[in-house]
């Protein structure tokens, strides 16, 4: 007894519209309209953009930048005393204050600072959380590199905004002629001293 194999089946020999029947029987059981489009496909969430900063630590009120540099001074310091000396819990308490003045402590550093290194009126609290955070959150730690790029250079320029009290006497215009750099500032402050010049008005 022999078997016909079968063949495939044309697209001519497809019922369309008993296919197209078939759907909207489909529909109308499950109570849906068969007349109305397909739901379009949701569109894939769109990430949230991170909020920008403020404005970059260079830009923030001088007392809030005062606070970076000397949180970042005392840090190095400890690493420093820390190498010589071995570890200690002090170093952690130490770390944290410094940390916490530069995050927060511009507002109360301004009314402790001589009144020639003061700009302006104190921070208010809204600046002082608006303000970058630098080295001393932890995005600025990811960034690393960058972070203690920018922390550096505002530490070198509040160093010769101290030496100038305030852009008042007479390095000033020498110490902001060209490009700061600490070699400049250093150099600058020793020529005077070597003169025997100790205030320089």
């Amino acid at each position: 007894r022999h078997h016909t194999a079968a063949l495939p089946m044309s697209a001519s020999d497809i019922d369309f519209k008993k296919l197209a029947a078939e759907r909207e029987e489909r529909l109308r059981a499950t109570g849906a309209d068969p007349r109305a489009a397909p739901p379009a496909a949701k569109p894939a969430p769109r990430a949230q953009p991170r909020p920008a900063a403020a404005a970059s630590l260079a830009k923030a009120h001088r007392s809030i930048r005062i606070a970076h540099s000397i949180a970042l001074t005392t840090m190095t310091l400890c690493l420093v005393l820390l190498l010589f000396f071995g570890w200690s819990s002090t170093y952690l308490i130490i770390f944290a204050l410094a940390a916490g003045l530069a995050r927060s402590g511009g507002g109360m550093l301004h009314g402790m600072l001589p009144q020639n290194l003061q700009e302006g009126q104190a921070p208010t609290p809204a600046e002082v959380d608006a303000a970058p955070k630098g080295l001393f959150c932890p995005d600025g730690l990811r960034d690393f590199s960058n972070s203690l790029g920018s922390e550096y250079s505002v530490l070198v320029e509040n160093l010769a905004f101290a030496c100038t009290y305030g852009k008042r006497n007479c390095l000033t215009n020498d110490m902001y002629t060209g490009n700061l750099s600490l070699g400049k500032v250093l150099g600058l402050v020793w020529g005077k001293v070597s003169q025997g010049v100790l205030r320089c008005d």
